[in-house]
């Protein structure tokens, strides 16, 4: 999406700079052109300041949907469920329940 905002705004920067040049030549009337070059100036510097925003903020929105552990909450690789020490607590809990109940028939 940033880089589509940043393309937009350069697409319209663009545009306005066309059209005052046409306005400059002489090819438009002044009276039109004034309204469209402002609105295409305020449009691109929109887009592109909102592209250059989203493209700095991309690094914390990335931190804020990585995973958690589901017992203490810690940050964990993509598709697991558990932090590191916790998985290893639930691979020895499920070999102790395993065990005792293999043991026991």
């Amino acid at each position: 999406m940033a880089r589509v905002l940043r393309y937009v705004g350069l697409l319209l920067l663009a545009a306005t700079a066309v059209l005052m040049l046409a306005d400059a030549v002489g090819w438009i009337e002044s009276a039109e052109s004034r309204s469209w070059v402002w609105t295409g100036l305020r449009a691109g510097a929109i887009c592109l300041g909102a592209g250059f925003l989203l493209t700095l903020l991309s690094p914390l929105g990335r931190e804020l949907r990585r995973g958690r552990c589901v017992r203490c909450g810690a940050v964990i690789e993509r598709t697991q469920t558990y932090c590191r020490d916790h998985l290893q607590a639930a691979v020895n809990e499920y070999r102790d329940q395993t065990r005792n109940g293999t043991a026991s028939r």
